[in-house]
């Protein structure tokens, strides 16, 4: 019988000492060698092939991850060669080679690898384009270990208003910045018709190996109606002989400003009939974006009486806008002490601010909506002049006189007064706002904390998730870990969920446009992010993070854990949560203390680092405070995670034991069980403290 020189455990599996996964090995199983083990690290996301050939009786091979689960497996019958290719993923993993039936067998062993491309990533210069204008691709690169040379092509896949994936072209030359393994590349389309679509691609290289998918959107308008309409007088009341001048008259159409026709008006005086009055066919552009239009207009000749202005926009190919009017008054002169103004005369300077906010107050309050719109106004002429940037920190100090909503308060203030986070955006530098601010920059800051576009750094893929923030309730169960290491936030959120749902319901303001602000305390005071509905999910569209296991496109899919994770990843760039304060994912999972985030979900005060006490746990149990429990490091039993938050959600006074959720999830996959009961012996000797906040009701 041959030496069997190969270990037969995981535990006592074979180093392969093997440079980029290159290697031949000639041994046997048999009877009493049923299994040879061997193990290999892959330092980054890789092709892997692996053939067992030279068979003198049957075997088979298995693939296995770093916990022994089964990645893939080939078997073949009799004597027949098994083969196992697959791309993986940095990390460490298992060959098993065993015997099938009784005979001994010989065999051959190759594997073989080659560093996959990884990182693909892009984006397109415009999000929405009008008919006949070509879709350039920017900041498209990929990243190959073997360097640029290794690359084959980028393939393509474009998919036009939900419809089937079409196969275009692809890109076959890349080029280099100095940084030999990352590549860059230009890509553009043309001749598309209107419509929404989804262009998606995959890296090749030579070897056949093949990075992580990724996609972006885009929309091909055909002819858009005017829209969003909309203008004031600069006065409501005017003397005699004096001019009525519109302000703030602007009209969008989503096929440029040079699309427009005319703006018609019509003018009633004193509940009379409606007179056609002169039109307006004259527009301007406002900054860079040339869908917007502003327009002038003016009235003179006026007799006394009260008016009402209202007025229409066409554009070339006849389609209508919506209508709009205002209202106005001529009076005689009449000799009384001038008027001061009101409050936006006093405290607001520029022309345009001035007039978005008054016009945005009607309703006596400044939502959402109004705010982003006025904080738009800040970027006429390209750039934010001192008067816009002294006006939009006014408003944001008088948030309660303008009965502005606390989150949008304090998104708000962080556009214009600044934050810790604004140092970057989508990986470029960004900057607080200030005098001199480019409307680029301004229109960046709006959309990294109102419309959550700057989402936290990954490796995996983001793709839009369906299904609702909430189903049937919220539970703590709804908690499933994925693959960071942020049991501390976790288990946090599921203590809350299982003492107040309520609490976990109020962290979310559902903005309507598939955003939502979510709030997070900062020694007491609320903090808020927004986040959008794109998660990141791995090559086969399944959640990575939160949640890991449900498919991105699933309807039923409860969506507010890994949104508050998302949240949490993106409030670590503001650096007051204790991570690393970069806004990604694997900035947040270093660990941390369940006290922190119970202090962060709640607002309330906590007690940490509590030594065990069956007494005292008790007793906060059941005066209705939340309980995290932290294991040991070392020496825990095998049902249970070392170096890991459980939440406490059940006491039995009967018989004197605890319910403990793992937040890794109800159906894990693993041996590590999602719901535990333990007596307090067990809690004793497997756990090292626990944290607590003060009572909170549901």
């Amino acid at each position: 019988m041959p030496v069997d020189s190969v270990g037969n455990t995981l535990s006592t599996a074979n180093k392969l000492n093997i440079t980029s996964l290159n290697s031949n090995i000639s041994e046997w199983v048999g009877k009493s060698d049923p299994n040879d083990y061997y193990t290999c690290n892959v330092s980054g996301r890789s092709s892997f092939n692996l053939a067992l050939n030279d068979l003198s009786a049957n075997a088979d091979v298995q693939l296995l991850d770093k916990n022994g689960a089964v990645v893939a497996g080939s078997y073949s019958r009799k004597r027949k060669a098994e083969s196992i290719s697959r791309t993986l993923e940095t990390g460490s993993y298992y060959i098993r080679v065993y015997r099938v039936g009784d005979a001994n067998s010989s065999y051959k062993l190759s594997v073989s690898g080659n560093e996959a491309p990884q990182l693909l990533q892009f984006g397109t210069d415009k999000s929405s384009y009008q008919l006949g204008e070509t879709v350039k691709l920017t900041n498209a690169t990929v990243f190959d270990g073997n360097g640029v040379t290794d690359l084959a092509q980028v393939d393509f896949r474009l998919q036009k208003d939900g419809g089937n994936w079409d196969i275009i072209s692809n890109v076959n030359k890349f080029s280099t910045d100095g940084n030999n393994n990352r590549a860059s590349f230009n890509y553009a389309i043309s001749n598309l018709t209107g419509g929404k679509y989804q262009l998606w691609a995959k890296a090749y290289d030579k070897s056949g190996a093949i990075s992580n998918t990724y996609q972006t959107s885009f929309s091909i308008s055909a002819n858009e109606a005017p829209q969003s309409l909309q203008f004031g007088t600069d006065k409501s009341s005017y003397q005699l002989g004096e001019t009525v001048k519109l302000t703030n008259a602007t009209v969008f159409d989503g096929n440029g400003v040079t699309d427009l026709a005319q703006v018609d008006f019509r003018l009633q005086k004193d509940g009379g009939s409606w007179d056609i009055i002169s039109n307006v066919d004259k527009f301007s552009a406002q900054g860079s974006d040339n869908r917007n239009a502003s327009f002038n207009y003016g009235i003179s000749g006026l007799s006394n009486g009260k008016y009402q202005l209202w007025a229409r926009a066409y554009d070339k190919s006849g389609a209508t806008s919506n209508t709009y009017q205002t209202s106005f008054s001529i009076s005689q002169p009449a000799p009384v002490v001038a008027d001061p103004g009101d409050w936006f005369d006093q405290n607001i300077q520029s022309d345009g601010i001035r007039a978005a906010t008054r016009l945005r107050f009607a309703d006596n309050v400044l939502d959402r909506n109004d705010i982003i719109s006025i904080l738009r106004e800040g970027k006429d002429n390209s750039v934010v002049d001192a008067t816009e940037v002294k006006d939009l920190r006014t408003l944001v100090s008088n948030a309660s006189y303008l009965k502005i909503p606390e989150h949008v308060r304090v998104l708000a203030n962080k556009v214009v007064n600044g934050d810790v986070a604004n140092q970057k955006y989508q990986g470029n530098t960004l900057g607080n706002l200030d005098v001199g601010s480019s409307d680029i920059q301004l229109e960046n800051l709006i959309s990294k904390w109102f419309y959550g576009s700057d989402r936290p750094t990954t490796s995996y893929t983001y793709q839009y998730a369906s299904g609702s923030l909430f189903q049937n309730g919220i539970s703590y169960q709804d908690i499933k870990q994925g693959v960071i290491n942020d049991c501390f936030l976790l288990a946090g959120l599921a203590e809350t969920a299982f003492r107040s749902p309520s609490t976990i319901e109020s962290m979310f303001i559902d903005n309507g446009d598939n955003t939502f602000s979510v709030r997070f305390w900062q020694n007491g005071v609320a903090d808020y992010v927004t986040v959008d509905r794109y998660l990141p999910t791995t090559d086969t569209g399944y959640l990575a993070y939160a949640n890991k296991g449900n498919h991105y496109n699933n309807s039923t899919n409860e969506l507010w854990v890994t949104l508050a994770e998302k949240a949490y990843a993106q409030l670590n760039e503001s650096g007051w949560i204790y991570q690393d304060n970069t806004n990604s994912y694997k900035g947040i999972s270093h660990g941390g203390y369940v006290a922190d985030a119970f202090s962060q979900i709640t607002g309330r005060k906590v007690s940490s680092f509590n030594a065990l006490d069956f007494n005292s746990i008790v007793n906060a149990f059941n005066s209705g405070q939340s309980i995290g429990l932290a294991t040991k490091s070392t020496g825990v039993a095998s049902n249970i995670l070392a170096d890991h938050g459980y939440a406490v959600v059940g006491y039995n006074s009967s018989t004197q034991k605890f319910t403990l959720f793992n937040p890794w999830g109800i159906d894990n996959g693993s041996s590590k069980s999602g719901i535990l009961e333990l007596g307090w012996n067990e809690i004793a000797s497997n756990f090292s403290y626990w944290d607590s906040t003060t009572t909170i009701s549901t």
